[in-house]
C-alpha cells in the first residue's frame, strides 16, 4: 500500500499538498468512523438505539449545509474557510472523549456533521482555484484512491484501540490529532491570487437552476452503488441466501481495494461535461448488470451458484462505482459557473446526501420484499437514468454556456 501511495503522489508540490491533506484527513476519519459504535457503546454506555438515532440525525444536520458552505466558499478566501473546516471538526472529534450522555452525543455529533459536510464543496472550490479546467477530474480520482488507503490505515488504527477498553478514548483522540494536522497542511496551500471584480452570485441560485438540478436528480439515483453495497447487498445476502455470513465484510474489503487500484484508470474521459455524461450512462448500465447478477440467487439455492453471484456482484458495482464517481466530478466542475463554483459543487453534493437517506429505505424494502421482480423493477429505472443523464447534462451545459443578461457588477473578491 506505501508503495501505490508513493506512485500516486505527483512531483507537483501543490498536488502533493492537496493529496497530504486528503490523506491526513481520510485516516482520521477513518479512525473515528470505523470505531464509533465501539466507542460510545463500551466507552460511553450508550444504547444500540441511541448511537442509531444519533448518527441518521447527523445525516440531516448535513443536508443543507453543503451548499451553505458552498456559497461561503464563494464569498470568502476558501484556504481559510478550509482551515476553519478541518480546524473545528478536530475540536469536535477531541471533545468526544468528555461527552458522557446522549444529549451531549446527538449536539456533537449533529454540529460536527454539518462541518464535515461542508468540506467537500469548499475542498472542490480550492481545487478549481488551483487546478486547471483539464487537470480537476484525475486529481480528484487520485485523491478518491488516497481517501481509500487513509480511511483504510485509520481502520487499522482503530481496530488496535479496541483491544482494550482503556485504549478506546484514543479513538476520537486519534481523529483529533489527524484531522488537526490536515488544518495544519491547509496552511501551506498558496493563497491565490484575487479574482477580478464578478457579478455577485444569487443567493441559492444552484438549487433554483432546475436544468442542474435535474442532473443531480440523475446522478442521485446512478448512486444507487452505494446503498447497493453498504446496505442492500448485504441484507439480501444474510437474508435470501445461503451464502455464509463471514463473506459479507469481506465485500467492503473487495470494494475497498479495487477503488484503490481502479479510480484513476476510470476517470479517463470524464474531463469533458459530454465525457463525464457519458461515463455515467456506463455506470449506470454496469450497476443494470450487477442487478441481474444479483437476481440470480433469487432463482436458485445452490450454495456456490449464490457465492460467485454475490463476488461477481460486488465487482461490477464497484466498476459502477468507479465511474459514477468520475462522472459527477466531471459533471461538477464542467457545469459549474465561474463565479458560484462553491456552492454548484455544494448542490451537487446533494445527490450523495439524497442516496444516504432516502436510498436505505427505498431499495432495501425493494428487492427484500419483492425479490427476483424487486431487482428487475431497479434496474428498469437505472436504465432510464442511464440514458436520461445525457441529455439533462446537455441541456445543462447549453444553458450554462448561453449568455446572460447583463447584472450590475459588484466587488466581490472570493480568493483561495
Amino acid at each position: 500500500m506505501l508503495d501505490l501511495l508513493t506512485r500516486l503522489m505527483p512531483a507537483d508540490p501543490l498536488r502533493r499538498r492537496l493529496l497530504a491533506i486528503r490523506l491526513a484527513g481520510a485516516t482520521g476519519k477513518g479512525v473515528f468512523l470505523s470505531g464509533s459504535v465501539v466507542y460510545f457503546t463500551l466507552h460511553v454506555g450508550l444504547s444500540a438505539a441511541e448511537v442509531g438515532i444519533g448518527l441518521s440525525a447527523a445525516g440531516f444536520a448535513g443536508l443543507i449545509s453543503s451548499v451553505l458552505f458552498g456559497m461561503i466558499a464563494d464569498r470568502v478566501r476558501k484556504r481559510t474557510l478550509l482551515f476553519v473546516l478541518f480546524a473545528a471538526i478536530a475540536v469536535g472529534f477531541g471533545l468526544y472523549s468528555v461527552v458522557d450522555s446522549a444529549t451531549e452525543f446527538y449536539v456533537l455529533v449533529m454540529l460536527i456533521a454539518f462541518l464535515d459536510y461542508g468540506l467537500g464543496p469548499t475542498e472542490n472550490a480550492m481545487v478549481a482555484t488551483l487546478i486547471p479546467d483539464g487537470e480537476r477530474v484525475r486529481l480528484n480520482a487520485m485523491m478518491r484512491t488516497v481517501f481509500n488507503i487513509g480511511f483504510s490505515v485509520g481502520i487499522g488504527i482503530a481496530a488496535v484501540a479496541a483491544l482494550s477498553e482503556r485504549l478506546l478514548v484514543l479513538i476520537p483522540v486519534g481523529a483529533a490529532v489527524l484531522l488537526g494536522l490536515a488544518a495544519a497542511l491547509v496552511t501551506r496551500l498558496p493563497v491565490g491570487a484575487p479574482r477580478k471584480a464578478a457579478d455577485r452570485p444569487r443567493p441559492f441560485g444552484a438549487v433554483r437552476d432546475l436544468r442542474f438540478l435535474g442532473v443531480v436528480g440523475v446522478s442521485a439515483i446512478l448512486a444507487s452503488h452505494i446503498t447497493l453495497l453498504m446496505v442492500v447487498l448485504p441484507l439480501w445476502t444474510l437474508n435470501r441466501t445461503s451464502v455464509p455470513p463471514f463473506l459479507v465484510p469481506l465485500m467492503l474489503v473487495v470494494n475497498t481495494a479495487f477503488v484503490i487500484l481502479f479510480q484513476v484508470r476510470a476517470s479517463r474521459g470524464a474531463e469533458t461535461v459530454a465525457g463525464a455524461a457519458l461515463t455515467g450512462r456506463r455506470a449506470g448500465l454496469w450497476i443494470v448488470a450487477g442487478c441481474a447478477a444479483v437476481s440470480v440467487t433469487a432463482l436458485s439455492d445452490n450454495v456456490i451458484l449464490a457465492v460467485v453471484a454475490i463476488v461477481g456482484t460486488v465487482l461490477v458495482l464497484s466498476v459502477a462505482e468507479v465511474l459514477q464517481a468520475a462522472s459527477a466530478w466531471g459533471m461538477a466542475f464542467g457545469l459549474a459557473p465561474k463565479h458560484a463554483e462553491g456552492e454548484y459543487f455544494g448542490a451537487f453534493d446533494l445527490h450523495h446526501a439524497a442516496q444516504n437517506i432516502v436510498g436505505p429505505v427505498i431499495l432495501s424494502g425493494l428487492v427484500i420484499a419483492l425479490g427476483f421482480w424487486g431487482w428487475a423493477a431497479l434496474a428498469v429505472v437505472l436504465l432510464a437514468a442511464a440514458w436520461l443523464v445525457v441529455p439533462a447534462a446537455r441541456r445543462s451545459a447549453e444553458a450554462l454556456a448561453a449568455p446572460a443578461e447583463p447584472q450590475p457588477v459588484a466587488d466581490v473578491r472570493g480568493t483561495a
